[in-house]
């Protein structure tokens, strides 16, 4: 049977695995016998793209010419990247699609066959556009994507899986490269995952993290010399380098020393683990506040919580284990690589998807893993309020399980206004400016003339498993209807998927 892989499409690393023949979930190495790749891309000459250390190796002397965090800019709509040294710029989705398509091609060289079917995960915290985008990108590297799961889920696929299956309620805490979630789910028996509630923050993570230690080095260079090292692009990716390889160091060792140069300067600095504890404790305590919001969202205390499961390399942060540990009373588990626990949990649902048989303890057959998934945010559509000022009516609650669907009745805020426009967003600010626009239903048209706020108009609105949404609106008196299937203005039309997908087959990528 042909193969299926999971990939972790990270925000600085990314992983894959596949079910093996024994019916176990098993790391993909890469082309350099690596089991995780950095999520960075190095345009050169001729058609010419490394992805992965290559690349970031690249990022001091060639700047311009490489992309990292990309995952972080999903988000943006109108995100295209700085130009490199040919003047060209790129979208999201090509920078993930030429990730994706090196994983492919180590995917395929690893395991003697050619791969075309992948799930890949995302942040639980990521909306519809960046889910979407996502997929689009997985299509454009080649994949036929069967699904996009959550992060902290496949963690807890993994974890059920290994664990057997037995019931229990796990809080996965996945503070990773540039996201942070906590999930608490419920393992069912069956091969059952039910999401209970999810919280997160797309812009947290180990990236923030190095960003301030990097700060740190700056500010010391700064007082010292009285120069500024970060006005040149190769010493501020020299100084975050750096400040990487400080802030792994320093959850194994209490203090190291760091070298500095710049501008011809140099510096030399004590770094204690005290001092980058100090600098990142304010994003920690946000994990936290996150942490006990979700738990508040699911209706739960400490003590229903069986085990609590730390995801992503930076949960491997002394601060972090601390503090996880403190605030569930639990020993956090630790049992499964944090760096490839959301791949191996993607293979095992891919498989499951893919018809391939998973084997537990002993070689027995167990059941592929269903998920019962709730919706990261709360989905409504642009109405008005008394004082006829927009606002985000939401149809679908946060932490909704899906699929969902929602609805109210509404009315009209003209005299003899006979049709209205449907806007659709996704948010928990009342204010639409503070939500993300989802879609354009279209316009309603044919509501009987009558004085403002006399007409009754249903609207219906649908989430579906696939991500896709619905929106069915009537207006009760005369029955004229609208329906439509939600594309984010924001994706790739038709004609652009080809046109992406053509210019990324056609770079060699390394």
């Amino acid at each position: 049977m042909a193969k299926v892989i999971g990939i972790d499409l990270g925000t600085t690393m990314s992983a894959m695995a596949y079910v093996n023949e024994h019916g176990q979930a098993e790391i993909i190495k890469n082309a350099e016998g690596q089991n995780i790749t950095p999520s960075v891309v190095r345009f050169g000459k001729n058609d010419q793209v490394a992805v992965g250390r290559t690349a970031k190796n690249a990022a001091v002397a060639q700047p311009k010419n490489v992309v990292q965090f990309i995952k972080s800019r999903m988000s943006d709509p109108d995100y295209l990247t700085p130009p490199d040294d040919s003047g060209t710029t790129h979208r999201p989705e090509e920078i993930s699609a030429l990730i994706l398509k090196n994983l492919k091609q180590d995917a395929e060289k690893a395991l003697g066959e050619v791969v075309t079917k992948a799930v890949i995960t995302v942040p639980a915290y990521f909306g519809d556009l960046e889910r979407q985008r996502t997929k689009q990108a997985g299509g454009i590297a080649g994949f036929e994507v069967l699904d996009i799961i959550d992060e902290p889920t496949a963690a807890a696929i993994a974890y059920g899986i290994k664990q057997t299956q037995e019931n229990m309620t796990i809080l996965v805490y996945d503070l990773g490269g540039g996201t942070f979630d906590v999930t608490v789910l419920r393992v069912v028996g069956g091969g059952e995952l039910k999401v209970l509630a999810t919280e997160g923050n797309k812009s947290l993570g180990g990236t923030y993290f190095d960003e301030a230690i990097c700060n740190f080095f700056a500010e010391q260079f700064r007082s010292t010399h009285q120069a500024d090292p970060l006005e040149n692009l190769r010493t501020y990716q020299d100084f975050r380098n750096k400040a990487e390889v400080a802030k792994v160091d320093l959850s194994k060792d209490v203090e190291i020393y760091i070298n500095l140069t710049a501008e011809g300067k140099v510096l030399d600095i004590e770094l204690t683990r005290e001092q980058v504890e100090n600098l990142i404790t304010s994003d920690i305590d946000q994990t936290q506040v996150l942490t006990e919001k979700v738990l508040e969202a699911a209706a739960l205390k400490w003590g229903n919580v069986d085990k609590v499961l730390l995801v992503g390399g930076s949960t491997r942060i002394p601060l972090v284990q601390k503090m996880v540990k403190a605030l569930t009373g639990k020993e956090p588990e630790t049992g499964i690589n944090p760096d490839e626990v959301v791949a191996m949990g993607a293979a095992i649902y891919a498989a499951g998807l893919g018809g391939i048989t998973l084997r537990g303890a002993g070689g027995k057959a167990i059941a592929a893993p269903k998920v019962r998934n709730v919706t990261a945010h709360s989905l409504g559509i642009i109405a008005k309020n008394d004082a006829e000022e927009d606002i985000n009516f939401k149809l679908i609650q946060k932490n909704s399980e899906i699929p969902a669907e929602g609805e109210g009745i509404f009315t009209t805020f003209e005299d003899n206004q006979t049709e209205a426009r449907i806007q659709i967003v996704q948010g928990e600010d009342e204010n639409p400016e503070y939500c993300t626009k989802v879609g354009d239903a279209g316009v309603l048209t044919g509501i009987p003339p009558k004085s403002k706020g006399t007409a009754k108009i249903q609207v219906r609105l649908g989430y579906d498993k696939s991500g896709m949404v619905r929106l069915h609106a009537k207006e009760l008196e005369s029955g004229v209807e609208l329906v439509a299937n939600i594309e984010n203005h924001a994706l790739l039309s038709g004609e652009e998927m080809r046109k992406v997908t053509a210019k990324v087959q056609g770079l060699r990528v390394t």
